[in-house]
């Protein structure tokens, strides 16, 4: 079965409709958090098992690193303990959401050391998705997903669960309008930052300039786990459905049915054009379809 639904024909000008789907590994507990790294490989967290990945097309993952959301010393609350979004620094050392540390972590090839973990004075609450842009702005999400009961506990956590951003030595609340805040990316230029939530209670996708993070718009009425933005700046949206591909005026234009729920997804190969997708147990890839 082919497992694009098209909805709009301009979606064919942006990707190749011709799908073929490619699982790389279907033993993970719920795999999330990937990023393509240009020597080759991409990286992705399994948070329940509490380690990061390594996987390079056409070979078995490996282990990159252990205890990777939470470090043996701190103990955790919760069964999700693991680490969760990665992203990579202008320096390229790897940023991890941690979320039985309550931080965001660097790490440099043989330590983590965290960077965030605070804010007015109190933990965060469980860092869940993260990107930089080309001036080194890190902005993440800190959803309760990694507390107990999934419930903000503002005794010793936040009070809110929000979007931040941390730049020139600054952490900034810069959205509180979701009770579960999950995916963000970039536009293709870095100047525009896109949130979401996967919650059917707040559907919506917003769109904030990243120079003073102010809102600009509503972009859809959509769920989004894990979000992404393709060279054209359609959006790809990792949901319950499957992704569900946007333009940039907020409008259907696609649908990729997968065989699991995809947390989230992100570029990588030549070009950037091979889509690789955390899908629960699964790791799929497709090879060249952002055209």
């Amino acid at each position: 079965m082919q497992p694009l639904t098209i909805y709009q024909p301009e979606i064919k000008e942006y990707i190749h409709i011709n799908i073929q789907l490619e699982l790389l590994d279907n033993k993970c507990v719920f795999s999330e958090g990937p990023v393509w790294n240009k020597k080759g490989f991409y990286l992705f967290s399994d948070i329940p098992a509490n380690v990061i990945y390594k996987i390079t097309p056409g070979k078995a993952k490996e282990v990159y690193l252990q205890n990777s959301g939470c470090t043996i010393e701190a103990g955790a609350e919760v069964p999700n303990m693991g680490s969760n979004g990665l992203a990579y620094d202008a320096e390229n050392n790897l940023l991890v959401c941690q979320h039985g540390d309550h931080a965001i972590s660097k790490y440099d090839g043989s330590s983590l050391v965290p960077i965030i973990s605070s804010y007015n004075n109190k933990k965060l609450n469980s860092p869940n998705d993260i990107i930089v842009d080309k001036d080194g702005s890190i902005f993440f999400s800190d959803p309760p997903y990694g507390l107990k009961d999934q419930k903000i506990n503002p005794g010793k956590y936040q009070p809110v669960a929000g979007f931040y951003c941390w730049r020139d030595g600054e952490l900034k609340l810069f959205c509180d309008k979701y009770q579960y805040p999950n995916g963000l990316c970039l536009s293709p230029d870095g100047q525009f930052i896109y949130t979401c939530s996967n919650k059917p209670f707040e559907a919506f996708v917003l769109e904030f300039y990243t120079k003073d993070l102010s809102q600009k718009r509503v972009v859809c009425q959509e769920n989004s786990d894990g979000i992404k933005c393709d060279a054209y700046g359609n959006l790809y949206l990792c949901n319950k459905e499957g992704i569900i591909i946007v333009d940039t005026k907020g409008k259907r234009m696609g649908l990729i049915q997968l065989p699991t729920i995809p947390a989230n997804c992100c570029w990588g190969g030549e070009g950037l054009k091979d889509l690789f997708i955390c899908a629960r147990e699964n790791i799929f890839l497709i090879k060249n379809l952002q055209k």
